[in-house]
């Protein structure tokens, strides 16, 4: 919902700002912006002023020096006649002769002098039509044209024309004469009609000489000679002055606009604009790049890009008019830019505020996910009082998410999230401790096999590299992730087994001495015919003894081991050593009914361990009992205590058979195929309640076989650090 509304929202902001620009552009909305900005960077454009230009000035001194304006028309003359004698390339002589006079005459004859000269006419207020000078005077200039300056509607002369179309003919300006028939850089490039900007140079750029110093001869005549002449007034009084860009000195006066002009020609640097519709697309472009961008940036992104936007903008057009001599008007862009960000992060905050103010309605809502929770009330400013409800409400989502973070992070069970790719992207602490903290980003597969050597199936027990019995389960959460768990089900297979070896025990091993107590006695009872049954009775007695005594003795490793599998560890420290001398001691009578001789090469002094003291002597025991009975007779039992790589290892060695072959994988199983002894075979009792009590203590059990002498049995066990 909220990225239909924000693309609708984007839709109709982009609209509105682009027929804005388009329109501003094409109007010229802010074309007193775009000319102020143009006055200060014109400056960068001003072209190398053409020496082949020379303005003689109507200037104070020449007022002073010849009196009064308008002077009569035979000084003019006197001047065209000095000039004439200098050779200049052309003259053009703006100063207005209208009205007759009788000195017209010898000014006609100057002028023809001083050909190529040109005059001004000046252009009626309101009429299409140009007013000349008296037919006498006009036929003795070259040309008569306009001096036209129009300035922009600020009152600042920035542009001009070659020519204008006044009663259906072309009338040039009097620096467009001046460039007939001379060669120029870019000559064709602007058009009869064409109003260009002006390369203006600062004022007093061009060379220049008074009035008064032609009239007394005080020029030298190589100043003059193959010159553009342009005469005028440049007198504070005479009110020909004009304004133009500040970059220039702001006040102008017009012979030096006009020389302005015929350097522009002459050089071909007249600043050009484009098209309407050209400048519209074109201002369009950072405008489109900075709604796209909207799509794509956060809010802080696009601020920066929207400045850059305006700072490129406005800087591309300062750079082009020195590089190209081409100006792009920037403000239509620079407003747009102003008025999209403003008008989106408008109506952007509207939709987002809405959604928001919306979906906490709905989470507030909702049974039992806020319970106890209200609505804070703020008196005041109306976004002010939701952005508090706002921020209440995602406190209490956040305290629910951690919540539920907590009761994920401490369950008991290993969890992994999956994604689509088979990938971890999520775990719990259980599972960390499981497979370690790399597990983030892994394949799946992979965590797996480090969980487990075996291969997993989903509801099957599996034995994990720490020995510990784990469940896999998988359940999917959506069509992209997925739970992989391990639940830890070690305690629930370890009463599984010992109620198998329960059963086993009683359905098999109780059982079987038992039997054989039942059926001697009953061969006993029954006799045989003729037979002394007294004679049959001693032996008889005999057996049922010993079947009893090894069925009382089966259960009593049975309990043990059970017991040393589920009780609690009293941890005390123990001297090993002093374990195995104790446990030798009490297999010494077993030893002598079998000849055997227990011998130690413990090393001497104290070897300390941490754990239960009972549980160790039975285990040394169990070790030294199952050599001297798989041992032949008269045979020496070695045990040793000794401390090897900081740990406690107590050793027993004796001959005798190894293990059977099916045994030998897993010499301390239970209940696999062990050693005979006379007519009794091992089913691993004992030696399964050594395993226990090394592995409860932090150890682990060896079994070892010496071809050609016999086994060895370790029990590893870490040392324990005494403090006095």
């Amino acid at each position: 919902m909220l990225r239909r509304r924000l693309h609708f929202e984007w839709f109709l902001v982009a609209f509105l700002a682009c027929l804005f620009v388009v329109v501003a552009s094409l109007q010229s909305w802010f074309g007193s912006l775009d000319n102020r900005i143009y006055d200060l960077a014109s400056g960068l454009a001003a072209p190398p002023a053409d020496e082949r230009i020379l303005l003689v000035e109507i200037d104070e001194a020449s007022l002073r020096e010849l009196g009064r304006w308008p002077w009569t028309r035979d000084k003019h003359a006197r001047a065209l006649q000095t000039i004439a004698r200098y050779r200049p390339a052309a003259i053009a002589y703006d100063v207005l002769f209208l009205e007759a006079s009788p000195e017209d005459a010898e000014l006609h004859d100057a002028l023809i002098t001083a050909q190529p000269i040109y005059l001004p006419g000046i252009v009626e207020d309101g009429v299409d039509r140009v007013v000349t000078p008296p037919a006498l005077i006009a036929t003795g200039a070259t040309k008569v044209g306009i001096s036209l300056l129009l300035p922009d509607s600020d009152g600042i002369v920035r542009r001009a024309e070659k020519s204008l179309l006044i009663e259906g003919r072309q009338v040039d300006q009097l620096p467009t004469f001046l460039t007939h028939g001379v060669k120029m850089a870019n000559a064709g490039s602007l058009a009869p009609n064409e109003r260009f900007l002006i390369a203006y140079n600062p004022n007093h750029a061009f060379r220049r000489i008074s009035f008064a110093s032609l009239t007394k001869g005080e020029v030298p005549a190589n100043m003059v000679a193959g010159k553009f002449v342009l005469v005028g007034a440049s007198a504070a009084g005479m009110g020909d002055f004009h304004s133009v860009p500040i970059a220039f000195g702001s006040r102008m006066a017009g012979v030096e606009v006009q020389a302005n002009v015929l350097n522009t020609l002459l050089g071909g640097t007249a600043i050009a604009t484009l098209a309407p519709s050209l400048m519209a697309a074109i201002a369009l472009i950072p405008l489109l790049i900075l709604l796209a961008a909207y799509l794509r940036l956060p809010p802080g992104r696009n601020l920066l890009l929207a400045t850059g936007l305006a700072a490129g903008t406005l800087l591309l057009a300062v750079a082009l008019l020195p590089a190209t001599r081409l100006w792009l008007p920037p403000s239509a862009t620079l407003v747009g830019l102003l008025l999209v960000h403003g008008l989106w992060g408008w109506r952007r905050l509207n939709a987002v505020n809405g959604f928001l103010i919306s979906q906490a309605d709905a989470l507030q809502s909702e049974p039992g996910v806020l319970a106890g929770f209200d609505s804070p009330r703020v008196f005041g400013d109306v976004i002010e009082a939701e952005a508090f409800r706002l921020e209440a409400v995602i406190s209490q989502v956040r305290k629910l998410r951690g919540f539920i973070e907590r009761v994920i992070e401490r369950h008991p069970d290993a969890l992994f999230v999956v994604d689509s790719q088979d990938r971890v992207v999520q775990r719990n602490q259980a599972a960390a401790g499981l497979v370690g903290h790399a597990a983030i980003g892994q394949p799946i597969s992979e965590v797996i096999d480090a969980v487990s050597p075996e291969a997993a199936v989903v509801g099957l027990p599996l034995r994990g590299h720490s020995g510990r019995w784990l469940l896999m389960a998988e359940t999917t959460v959506d069509n992209r992730h997925r739970i992989v768990s391990f639940t830890d089900i070690t305690e629930l297979q370890r009463a599984g087994e010992e109620r198998d070896d329960l059963l086993q025990f009683l359905s098999h091993d109780l059982r079987a001495p038992n039997a054989a107590t039942v059926w001697l006695l009953e061969a006993e009872e029954m006799g045989g015919e003729g037979q002394n049954q007294t004679e049959l009775a001693k032996p008889l007695r005999d057996r049922i003894q010993s079947n009893a005594r090894h069925a009382l003795r089966l259960a009593d490793n049975f309990v043990q081991l059970v017991r040393a599998r589920r009780r609690p560890l009293i941890q005390q420290p123990v001297d090993l050593c002093d374990v195995a001398r104790e446990a030798a001691d009490m297999v010494t009578a077993f030893a002598r009914t079998r000849g055997a001789t227990l011998q130690n090469n413990s090393d001497p002094g104290e070897l300390w361990v941490l754990g239960d003291h009972g549980m160790l002597l039975r285990a040394a025991i169990n070790l030294l009992d199952n050599a001297v009975k798989f041992a032949p007779e008269n045979a020496v039992v070695v045990y040793a205590v000794k401390q090897t790589d900081g740990k406690a290892i107590l050793t027993v060695v004796g001959p005798g058979p190894s293990m059977p072959q099916g045994r030998q994988e897993d010499p301390f199983a239970l209940y696999a195929e062990g050693r005979k002894a006379g007519n009794q075979s091992s089913i691993g009792l004992g030696l399964s309640f050594v395993q226990t009590t090394a592995e409860r203590h932090g150890g682990k059990a060896i079994y070892l076989y010496h071809e050609g002498y016999g086994a060895e049995f370790q029990m590893r066990l870490p040392t324990a650090l005494l403090v006095d």
